[in-house]
């Protein structure tokens, strides 16, 4: 037997009630796993840069480690989506470093329980590949290989040095409203790497 609120509408209790769902799932997450931060995020171990072709490229080694609770969302059916960032930039003595390019690829990786298969998909380029471990996930979105940045002209030959900056993160805010709150608060959904800089030798 449901108790009703006086004045209250069927609306405002249904509203209230997910709150209050919400607040209940963030308490037992933050409960349940108070001692995965340790074992879980991005770390990029390496970032060397060539040029082929008159265009710069770049290729990184990055290790991803997925929290208890972000692979269980994953196999409930809950797309990730990784954010990727790199930058080139001029060193300049009396202003500040001057940013020559940026460029922002994404990856969104999803579990199909039917098929048993995780699927990854390029936001920028439309590609998707099928992978049956999430092992071979992670090394896939680890290894970065010849992806171009910037034009081999764009680089001044009296420059004072140029270097390269990059990071990846898990982009909550691609997460389904629900669902955000708590991955904002809770140290499960914390996967995000340190800004990794690499000196660019041409």
């Amino acid at each position: 037997m449901d108790f009703i609120m006086p004045g209250w509408k069927k609306s405002d209790q249904l509203r209230v009630r997910s709150v209050l769902f919400c607040l209940l799932t963030v308490f037992l997450s933050l409960q349940t796993f108070p001692c995965t931060a340790q074992t879980q995020g991005i770390n990029i171990k390496d970032v060397n840069g060539k040029v082929i072709e008159d265009t710069y490229v770049i290729n990184a080694d990055i290790d991803y480690h997925f929290s208890a609770e972000t692979v269980r969302a994953l196999n409930h059916g809950i797309a990730l989506q990784f954010v990727t960032r790199i930058s080139v930039k001029k060193q300049r003595h009396w202003l500040w470093d001057k940013t020559m390019g940026t460029v922002v690829f994404k990856y969104r990786l999803q579990y199909h329980p039917l098929g048993g298969y995780y699927l990854v998909s390029g936001m920028n380029d439309g590609a998707r590949r099928q992978f049956k471990k999430l092992s071979d996930v992670t090394d896939f979105l680890g290894t970065v290989k010849n992806y171009p940045l910037i034009p081999r002209t764009v680089f001044e030959t009296d420059a004072d040095g140029y270097y390269g900056q990059i990071s990846v993160k898990l982009d909550i805010q691609s997460l389904p409203a629900p669902l955000r709150p708590m991955a904002y608060i809770s140290t499960q959904w914390r996967l995000a790497s340190p800004v990794y800089s690499w000196s660019i030798d041409l």
